[in-house]
């Protein structure tokens, strides 16, 4: 670690995460101690190796010596994880990963359910909701207690474009099902061909009324066929249980696209959209039920929270106003509770997370971030520093990768690694503190109080992009023109 600076030495080798002989990826052989309990930040230009250190080599090995300390038997159900190209990690504790990946796109995972303050939110309903309705699980659309019977909690029902699944101007054997795996000769289409209750010689614009319904809706029943007792289910009723009960995300690609141009979704008639039942919807605190609360926005929820005093839910409401003002804290006021954990984007879900973690009574882990800043208004920067410094001072690691000069300015640590990119990076050019990477002659140091100035010439546009009443999320009606090519 010859070209490495190093600032102020822990006293204690048990306090510090040693590194010794790491060359994952492009990392040079590098050793370092990296302080434990405290806020270090990794800097460095893009492909400098930050990554590389940090996730590729000690989050993957703090990772595979947990999975390590189960049984045989549960790893086999667990991804084999390699041990990084190190040749030694001293003094690592539990990490966890905080970084950019989606929540998944589970339509019952929101907001409320990804962070418990849902779960907080039902159990106070339950105790002071009035009417008085049952326990907190009669205000769960995810349980059978308390979701609308008529979507089953979902909050829309589909729809399903019969013209997107046949072709009436043709018969069964001539193609007539246009479904991905339905095709002549398969084994769904078998089913439906010879199922005696269609010709498969008849044109289906030429089906009478009876074999129209039998043909797409009959309910799965038991039939005899070429030997065999075969459950026959309408072509209808076969697509919704093959395709439109599954995870989007988990079908292939091509049954995707089919799906999205055969099923339509709209608003649930009987909940309004709420996912609950009219039970549930009717015990009010204040006048306002919990899918109003759960729409409401959550800094506009904090404070309706905030003005609720009983002794009966204090701690519980003392730990749910805390929840709400950190998600505001970290600039996501703007969500509400029953925004569905898959639409929010890499940074959002980033800071969903950090929240979650931060009122877990787990301390001494490791927390690893992955440029925690980004999609972040300036404003909101320091409101995210602060939450880094909470988690530190819970007794935990700390350690973030970021390129934001208002996020290495806190850090009790850096580690600046280049310096250059790919086979020019890989190498400490500096590890200590803020002051002494000011002083440090590298890429980051040099360039830590620089401002890029604001242009005088712009470039002219090419045309636009029209948005004519956007809606989505939170969006208001917004209309405008984003000039092309610039």
């Amino acid at each position: 670690m010859s070209s490495q600076q190093t600032g102020r030495p822990a006293a204690d080798s048990h306090d510090l995460i040693q590194v010794r002989g790491a060359r994952e990826n492009n990392l040079a052989d590098i050793s370092l101690d990296i302080p434990k309990r405290r806020l270090t930040v990794f800097t460095g230009v893009s492909g400098s190796g930050k990554s590389s250190l940090v996730f590729g080599t000690i989050a993957a090995e703090s990772q595979r010596l947990i999975n390590e300390t189960y049984t045989a038997f549960i790893q086999s159900f667990m991804p084999s994880l390699a041990r990084p190209d190190v040749d030694a990690l001293h003094n690592l504790s539990a990490a966890i990963l905080v970084d950019q990946e989606r929540m998944g796109a589970n339509v019952r995972s929101t907001v409320g359910t990804a962070t418990d303050a849902s779960t907080m939110l039902r159990i106070i309903f339950s105790r002071l909701g009035r009417p008085y309705v049952g326990p907190s699980m009669h205000f769960s659309f995810n349980l059978p207690d308390g979701m609308c019977p008529e979507c089953e909690g979902l909050g829309r029902v589909s729809a399903v474009d019969v013209d997107e699944l046949v072709d009436v101007e043709r018969t069964l054997n001539e193609g007539a099902i246009t479904v991905p795996n339905f095709g002549v000769g398969t084994w769904y289409w078998r089913t439906l061909a010879e199922s005696g209750f269609v010709d498969p010689d008849v044109k289906l614009k030429e089906f009478t009324p009876q074999q129209w319904r039998d043909f797409l809706h009959k309910p799965a029943t038991k039939i005899r066929q070429n030997d065999f007792n075969v459950t026959y289910e309408g072509l209808v009723v076969k697509v919704q249980r093959l395709y439109l009960s599954k995870d989007r995300e988990s079908l292939q690609s091509h049954i995707r696209a089919f799906v999205d141009r055969a099923v339509t979704f709209r608003t649930c008639p009987a909940c309004g959209g709420s996912r609950l039942n009219p039970a549930a919807l009717s015990s009010r605190i204040e006048g306002r039920n919990i899918a109003e609360c759960s729409a409401m926005q959550i800094s506009d929820l904090a404070g309706f929270v905030r003005a609720i005093e009983d002794p009966s839910v204090g701690p519980l409401m003392a730990t749910l106003r805390e929840l709400l003002d950190s998600l505001v804290e970290v600039g996501l006021g703007y969500l509400s509770l029953d925004r569905e954990s898959g639409t929010l984007s890499g940074g959002e879900a980033q800071r969903v997370k950090m929240v979650r973690h931060l009122g877990s009574a787990l301390t001494d882990v490791t927390y690893v971030f992955d440029e925690p800043t980004v999609g972040l208004h300036p404003h909101d920067v320091q409101r995210m520093n602060d939450l880094l410094l909470r988690l530190r001072d819970k007794g935990n690691t700390v350690l973030v990768v970021e390129h934001e000069p208002e996020v290495i300015e806190v850090a009790d640590h850096v580690v600046d690694l280049g310096p250059g990119a790919g086979s020019s990076g890989g190498t400490v050019c500096y590890s200590g503190d803020v002051a002494g990477l000011r002083r440090s002659g590298t890429l980051t140091g040099t360039h830590l109080g620089h401002r890029t100035p604001l242009r005088d010439k712009i470039r002219a546009p090419t045309g636009q992009l029209s948005i004519s009443g956007a809606t989505l999320h939170n969006l208001k009606d917004v209309s405008v023109d984003l000039p092309l090519g610039c």
